[in-house]
């Protein structure tokens, strides 16, 4: 089948994409970070889609759409495949659009809005931002990752603190290819783009994406050495009542700092403490510092990008790659503070870093907390003995949309009646 299918959709799609029905390319394209969670990884259906398609061009985005209607074959889109929740992993085969290969046509609007094809990368971005005086409200953490991959499949990351989650405001348009009969492309302007936004495309074919962006600010990056982990949160909410908000604020326990690469930032044995503020916040996270019996190890300009790598799910990441038997779990808001003793009672053997989000009534803080995985049992026991105290637990360890359901159901029946977009990873059950 994946022969035939091939040579059916290089018939249809001619020179605007390239076909694959290579065993090797369709492995390829289900590999992602999912490994990040160790239930996901052992768990998941390993399902290897029929064809690879990498389209060129929006109307190739189209004319597949409209295929694969008429021949009621699934759809599953992929960027550069950094997500970490399995979400480009086909449940039900069918076709890989992967759309890497449908970039540019930038634009920056009189509004403030960035505009780019699905495919442009955060680097491309970020390229065509300098010198405009502008930057994203906020961005990923991993910068080769393509817009729409972090409009489908992402959340948060630096700016978040200052500007909320990427379905709050950040994602202002998006057009939309429907899997319908004529696979009409439709735009929306936020609100109405907010459904689309973490849906695991399952809402829709996104083929151009429009950000907001804000003035750009000189920032520079704050290294410090705390004495402990309750130390360093009293110091981080001090600092998140600056304004502006900073970019990227953590607070490592010293088990956790040891599995990043060495860095004259990271003292050895010590909690870290670090920040990305406006270059004029300097002298006060210093003074906010000094203040509760920290010290600053380093400011530096050179270091603002890689702290972006120290936070969220690329925390992770680095920790595994030297402790591969860790998972995580995340708990929003301040109410994890004080609680170090329920975490070690939860997760035996954890490690936490704490990070600055933006929550419903403002800035706060974030527990991400690593341990050993012995069993899956273990893992939901521990999140919840966290629920039990009423903490809001985000699970890392699900391959299904689980948030705000039923406008997505609704927007999937507009844009995806048949149920052909990355199906089983929308359940219609709360």
């Amino acid at each position: 089948m994946p022969e035939a299918l091939a040579a059916d959709l290089r018939r249809v799609l001619e020179d605007s994409a390239d076909v694959s029905a290579d065993e090797a390319a369709r492995k390829a394209s289900t590999k992602d970070f999912s490994w990040v969670s160790p239930i996901i990884h052992r768990t998941i259906p390993r399902t290897l889609p029929d064809a690879v398609v990498t389209v060129r061009s929006a109307e190739a985005v189209r004319t597949l759409a409209r295929y694969a209607h008429e021949h009621r074959i699934p759809l599953t889109a992929r960027g550069k495949g950094t997500s970490n929740y399995g979400q480009i992993i086909p449940l039900a085969g069918g076709i890989m659009v992967d759309f890497h290969d449908l970039t540019g046509e930038t634009e920056l609007h009189e509004d403030g809005t960035v505009t780019t094809l699905a495919g442009t990368t955060w680097h491309e971005l970020s390229a065509f931002l300098d010198g405009t005086g502008r930057e994203p409200a906020m961005f990923p953490t991993t910068l080769n990752s393509t817009v729409a991959g972090y409009v489908g499949g992402g959340a948060g990351g630096p700016g978040s603190i200052e500007h909320g989650f990427n379905h709050e405001g950040f994602v202002q348009r998006l057009t939309l290819v429907p899997v319908t009969a004529d696979a009409e492309p439709v735009e929306l302007r936020f609100p109405a783009t907010t459904p689309h936004v973490h849906a695991f495309g399952t809402t829709g074919l996104i083929t151009r994406v429009g950000l907001r962006t804000v003035p750009a600010v000189a920032r520079t990056a704050v290294f410090a050495s705390v004495p402990g982990l309750d130390a360093g949160a009293a110091m981080a909410l001090e600092i998140l009542r600056l304004s502006p908000a900073p970019q990227i604020l953590a607070v490592t326990e010293p088990e956790l700092a040891a599995l990043f690469p060495e860095d004259p930032g990271f003292e050895p044995g010590r909690t870290n403490l670090r920040t990305v503020v406006a270059v004029e916040q300097a002298g006060a996270v210093r003074e906010i510092v000094a203040r509760a019996g920290g010290s600053v190890s380093g400011v530096r300009a050179d270091a603002v990008r890689f702290l972006a790598t120290f936070i969220n799910n690329h925390t992770t990441v680095r920790a595994k790659a030297r402790r591969p038997e860790l998972f995580h779990v995340l708990v929003r808001g301040n109410g994890i503070l004080g609680k170090r003793a329920l975490i070690a009672e939860a997760f035996p053997g954890a490690t936490v870093q704490l990070e600055g989000i933006r929550g419903p009534e403002g800035p706060c803080l974030m527990a991400r907390i690593l341990a050993p995985h012995r069993d899956d049992a273990a893992v939901h026991a521990g999140m919840d003995l966290l629920r039990a105290e009423e903490l809001f637990v985000d699970s890392p360890h699900s391959w299904v949309v689980h948030e705000n359901l039923p406008p997505r159901w609704a927007e999937a029946d507009r844009f995806d009646p048949a149920g052909l977009l990355n199906p089983g990873k929308l359940p219609r059950t709360h």
